[in-house]
Order: C-alpha cells, then structure tokens, then sequence
C-alpha cells in the first residue's frame, strides 16, 4: 500500500513539474521562462550568436520574458539581463558574449557625461581648492586610513646588496603593521653624491608583475639616470602570497592595504640619509596606474606622478584594489580623471593607448585636466603621451617618455642610458631570476615567525590596529558643544561627527544665582544617552567646561566647592579626564590682581579634590606664560594646569611659541586653537600652524586642540562653514590628512 501512494506521490510531482515547464505563460506565472530558452530564443529571431558558458545561466528564470523584446537586438538582451546583473559584449557583427555586469566599465559618452557634471560644480581655483581637500579627507575615511595604524618601528629586513652596470639592488621587506610586510627592490645609482630622487614604481596586474623584465629594465634605468626606484608587489601579489591567497587581491581591503604599503614606502624611502626628500616621484602601468593616481591625490610628498595605461573617464579600476573601497562616493561622486586633477599643479605624465580603456584620452579626458592645471597657470606641466597602435603594456614605447619626463623634472642624467645617437639603449641592464628578487627565501623560509597568516587574520589586526590610532591619536581635534550652539545638547556630538572632529567639549550648563551648575549629565538617562550618541558616532567626550565662571566670580562665590565637585562626580560617571575653568572677567589676575590670593586658595582646593578622583582641571588666565607658571607653583597641584589659548599672547603681542615652550608640555592641559573672530585659522596671517605643530613635537607635546573662535567674520553664525573648514584645517596640520 505505502509502495502505491508512493508511486501516485512521485507521478503528481512529475506530472506538476512537466506541467509547470509547458503551461502556457500567463500573468499568473509572470510569463516566466529559463534565461537559457530565452537566449537561444533570441538567437533565432534575430540572427545573432550569443557565447556563455552553462554555468551562468542554470537555474535562472527570466518574468515577464517576451514582453521585455524591443525590435533592437541589445535593447532586448539589456532588459532580459539586467536583473541577473550581466550584460553582453559585441565581439563583431551579430556576434556577443555573456558577461557579468562591470559597475567600472561605462560607455565613453557616460564617462564623459559624467567628468562634465563632475566639473561643473567648481568655477575657481578657490572652489577647486575646497572640493580637493574634502575629497582627500572623504577618500581616506573611505580607506579606513583617516587615523593612519601606527606603524611597527621594526627595522625593515635588507638582502645584501647586489652589484651591476651603474647600478645596484638590493630587496627589501618593510612590516607596514605587525606581522605585514609590502616587499620590493630598491635600484641605486653605483656611484652617486649626495642626496638623490625617489621613484616608487608600483606595477600592474601582469604576469609576474615587479619580477617582469620590463620592471626591471625600468627601475634599473632610473637608477642608471641617478634616482633611487622602488619596485613593490600589490596586496596579496609576488611575495605578498606567503601570506594570503590570490583570490585574497581582489578583496576590497586590498585597496587600502596597496595605499597604506605606499605610504610606509614612502615613509622609509624618505628617512634614508641620501633621499631629497624634495624631488619624489610615482609611476606604475594598469592597475599600478590607478594607485600612482590615487597616491599622488593621497600624499604631498609626492611631487610628479606619471600614471601609464589606467587613466580613463569611463573605467573606474577593473580590480577591487583599484575600486573595492568606496573612494568614488566622494563628494557626491568623483572619478579617475578629477582625482588625477588632484595632483595639479605638480608635474604629471599621462600615457595612453588605443587598445584598452584609455583609446580616447586626447579627446576629453586630457583638455579637462589641461583646465585643471591651467587655474594654477601651469598648463604646460600637465603632458599626455598617445601611441593609437600600442595595447596595453608597460613597452619600450611608455618608458621612454617615462625617462624623459622624470628626466625632465626631477633632474636625472638621461644620457646615461641613451647610446651614440641619443636613443634610449636598456642593453646594459641585467635582467635578474625570479627568485633574486625574494626577500624572504625561494621557498620563503625566512618569513618572520609573527608574520599574519591569512585574510581573516588580517582584518582582525586591521581593526585592532585602527582602534588604536584613533583613540592614541598624538593630536586630537576637538569641538565646544556652547560655540556649536548646542550647549549640553546631543545635537553637538552628531554635528562633531559630521564635522570629522575627534571629540567635543560638553559644558555644565549655566550657573547664574545657583548654587551650582545646571547640570543635566547627573541624570542616569540623560548622562547614558549622551555617552550611547557618542560611542555610535565614534566621538570622545574629552573635556566637560565650567563656562559658567566666565560671567560669575569663581574667586568671590561662597559655593564654589559644590560647583566643583558636581563637575568631577560628572567626569568619574562619563570616564572624562580632563575639565575647563576659566577665571573670567572678574577673576581676570591681570586686571584685578588684588583677587590673585583668592583664585590660589581655591584653586589648591580645587587641585587637591581633582587630584584624589585622578582627573585634570585646565585653567585660562590672561597672564604671560612666565606668570602663569609661577601661578602653578603657587597653587602646587599637579592636578591644575593651563589651558592655553591662542588669542591670549597674539593680542599682547607676544610670542605664540615662546610661550609655548616656556609653559612646557607638563603644564599645558589643552590647546584652544583659536585667535579673534575674523577670518579662519588657514587664513590668519597672524598664526604659522606648521610652525606650531614643530614646537609642540620639540616640546614632546599631546593632547586635545580645542576650536573655540577664528570664524569668518562674513558668516559668523554658520556653525558647518566655520568649524568644519577649521577642523579640516586643523586635522592636515596635525594629522597630516
């Protein structure tokens, strides 16, 4: 019996399945047909032939199939595979290949259409300006880089050095983060004097990639001319693969790691005793292109670039570590072309070819960027190199006008590898076994025992390691909720993040005839909410200011101690280390010193109270650096130091570093980077950051700088305009982004 129902069971599954691929389409099917009928379908009616391979059609059903028919053949197979996220290309005539949809690949005119709208949303150098530095910042947090990990200190592992025609090699491994290593040759001039030009020469995604003859026929060249050229593998490339898998290079972290390894190049180049840290260059072919252009827009240091083969409107990098990462999204959208407009006015060197995506620079890609340098009057320092029957390589035809152009700008000896009759001659140059290019071993046997072994353990390190720099950021750039207008409000600590502060200041809320402040942080719920807001939107709540005390005498108020001690309970609940006190009008120690034995008595109170909960109160006082260590010394707290204030010495007409220095980096609580209300801090003649951020770094200095004031005096209200140019200002100087 249980055999018959069986039977009947399997007959019904059959007859519905047989039914279910002959009924007659219907709505109530969705007129459903398999892809796989629908293109041989296709094929028949339209006279075409159409390659794929079975695997990327099964199982794949196409609704609403012969509604989506237009009497245009790619029309049809647009609407058929567009939800299946594939496409075609035309071989030739009547002749197509199924293919998966390529977000980097667009049409010329899409390309082109695009750079157009791209570029309508600046008219002015000043305009430009703005957008490059938003750009810049958005593109490092858009790598995760905008808290650059600190890096390892190791010593970076050198092979002997290896001796040739007017040149040597020797490999290097630098460890970029623990147990990650970027590996390359380093080519020197044999004999040279003094300090010479760097080359980083990252290549593309061809076989054999820097063990490629024509890399090292190029890197040897360059060091024949009289530079130091450095050749690296990508992520997960070369040596790269002793410690992940090939599949491992086209993760969208491979993108950043390609932009961190350059910068610690970059880094270590820069350090060696005969580098002219003046004369920097980048040049790699394909997807080394796509990074030379990204590290030209990422790095100043960098000072000519020359991207071969890569640049394009309508290709946006075919491989996730040229596109992984979500650089494109900046700004309301970017491309190649406007990030190689970045480098304007630095000299840059375009070449491109008519057998892949960049067959039609001359045509609109290149005037774009001739405009960009033009702004800058520098029109002639922007060069294309066109070869129409050349395909995509890094040939004797790209490198030529590569040496000429490094030649040209960073001031090398082309003679040195041209023959008799001044053409370029690479005969001289050894091309060198695979394995003489390894750091670690033929088998890699001399791989450091802590190396990371695998993806999975490198994201891990990764995020650990980004934690890290962010929270032991040397410099912090912080905010005051009260300047924001949102005093006690946790509309200040979202706008902090909006703004890409690292912190903000929460004050306790008025004082007026109170005993104490107006405190709303001493409420469980309110006290969590801001501490929540603040975690999600990754903002430290550093400092909590008694501003209250600007207009109400901390030396004269009998319930000054309640005050404090409602601010220090507030900073042991909210793990905040540091507070602000000013002394005000009315405890103003240069205008009334008669109140100097009151402000010392409290203020030893005050210490003695901060010492025992481990926290610091920074105070402002309109005294000279001189007087206010001897204020310190009177008050004899550990606890109470100074917070200085920019504006304080400018409007005396003292010296801003001189100060600096006096007071010393034990003294200093926090820095409010600040002066008058007029103009920005990038814009203020009276203050040389540069000059700030050496004297602090002499001085051992680090802590919180703190944008109270300097607003543009035509928009003095607009909180977003004033301290989100402020801010980025503040975070190129001190953080170098």
């Amino acid at each position: 019996m249980r055999q018959v129902i069986t039977t009947i069971g399997l007959f019904f599954l059959l007859f519905t399945f047989y039914f279910s691929l002959h009924a007659q389409p219907n709505s109530d099917n969705l007129y459903s047909k398999p892809l796989k009928e629908v293109l041989n379908d296709i094929q028949k009616k339209y006279g075409v032939t159409i390659k794929y391979a079975d695997s990327m059609v099964a199982k794949k059903m196409v609704n609403y199939a012969e509604w989506k028919y237009r009497p245009d053949v790619e029309q049809t197979l647009d609407n058929i595979l567009k939800p299946f996220e594939l496409k075609v290309k035309k071989e030739k005539d009547k002749q197509y290949k199924l293919s998966v949809y390529e977000y980097y690949r667009w049409t010329v005119e899409e390309g082109w259409a695009e750079l157009d709208r791209i570029a309508a949303q600046y008219k002015t150098v000043a305009e430009w300006e703005t957008r490059k530095q938003g750009l810049r910042t958005c593109m490092l947090e858009a790598l995760q880089l905008d808290h650059l990990p600190i890096s390892p200190g190791s010593k970076s592992i050198v092979t002997p050095k290896r001796i040739f025609d007017g040149y040597t090699v020797e490999n290097v491994a630098i460890e970029i983060m623990p147990g990650l290593w970027i590996n390359g040759s380093l080519y020197k001039p044999l004999k040279y004097k003094g300090k010479i030009p760097v080359i980083l020469n990252p290549d593309g995604h061809w076989e054999k990639q820097r063990y490629r003859p024509d890399c090292q026929l190029r890197c040897a060249a360059m060091a024949r001319m009289g530079a130091m050229a450095f050749s690296y593998d990508l992520f997960a490339w070369g040596e790269s693969l002793l410690q992940f898998k090939i599949e491992d290079h086209r993760r969208s972290l491979a993108m950043t790691m390609q932009a961190l390894g350059g910068i610690r190049i970059l880094d270590y180049l820069l350090s060696l005793k005969d580098a002219d840290t003046a004369r920097v260059a980048i040049t790699g072919g394909s997807g080394g292109g796509s990074h030379t252009v990204l590290m030209t827009a990422l790095d100043n240091r960098i000072k000519v670039s020359a991207p071969v083969v890569s640049l394009s409107s309508y290709f946006y990098g075919g491989c996730p570590c040229e596109s992984g990462m979500d650089i494109h999204g900046c700004m309301g959208r970017t491309n190649n072309v406007e990030i190689a407009a970045m480098a304007a006015p630095r000299p840059q060197l375009v070449i491109s070819d008519g057998g892949d995506w960049t067959d039609r620079m001359p045509e609109h890609d290149f005037p774009y960027l001739q405009k960009m340098y033009d702004w800058y009057g520098k029109k002639d320092l922007v060069t294309n190199v066109h070869l129409p029957q050349d395909k995509h390589d890094f040939g004797i035809s790209k490198r030529v006008p590569v040496y000429q152009f490094m030649a040209k700008y960073l001031g090398l000896n082309l003679k040195a590898i041209q023959d008799s009759a001044g053409n370029i001659n690479e005969s001289r140059i050894t091309i060198e076994p695979e394995q003489a290019l390894y750091v670690f071993g033929d088998k890699g046997e001399k791989l450091p025992a802590h190396a990371i072994k695998g993806f999975e353990q490198l994201e891990k390190v990764f995020a650990a390691e980004i934690e890290k720099a962010r929270t032991n950021q040397r410099y912090k750039i912080g905010l005051i909720d009260l300047m924001l207008l949102k005093r006690q409000k946790l509309g200040a600590v979202t706008l902090t993040a909006q703004l890409k502060a690292d912190g903000v200041e929460v004050d306790m809320g008025g004082l007026g005839n109170r005993p104490t402040f107006e405190n709303q942080l001493l409420t469980d719920s309110i006290r969590q909410q801001f501490l929540q807001t603040a975690k999600e939107n990754r903002v430290e709540i550093f400092s909590l200011a008694m501003t209250g005390y600007y207009a109400q005498s901390f030396c004269e108020r009998t319930e000054y101690i309640k005050s404090i001690e409602d601010c220090i309970k507030t900073m042991q609940l909210m793990n905040v280390k540091h507070a602000f006190l000013p002394m005000g009008v009315q405890c103003d120690l240069k205008k009334n010193p008669s109140v100097r034995d009151s402000v010392v008595a409290r203020l030893k109170v005050a210490g003695k109270m901060a010492e025992l909960a481990g926290v610091i109160i920074g105070i402002e006082t309109a005294l000279s650096a001189k007087e206010e260590v001897q204020l310190l010394k009177e008050i004899g707290s550990p606890a109470i130091k100074i917070c200085f204030n920019f504006s304080n010495p400018l409007k005396e007409g003292r010296d801003l570093i001189a100060e600096l220095k006096l007071l010393g980096k034990d003294r200093i609580s926090m820095i409010h980077a600040t002066n008058k209300d007029s103009v920005w801090l990038e814009n203020d003649p009276q203050i040389d950051l540069y000059k700030v951020k050496k004297a602090l770094d002499e001085m051992g200095w680090s802590g919180w700088l703190v944008i109270e004031r300097s607003r543009d005096a035509k928009k003095p209200s607009d909180t977003k305009y004033n301290y989100g140019a402020n801010t980025a200002y503040l975070k190129k100087v001190f953080q170098g982004q």
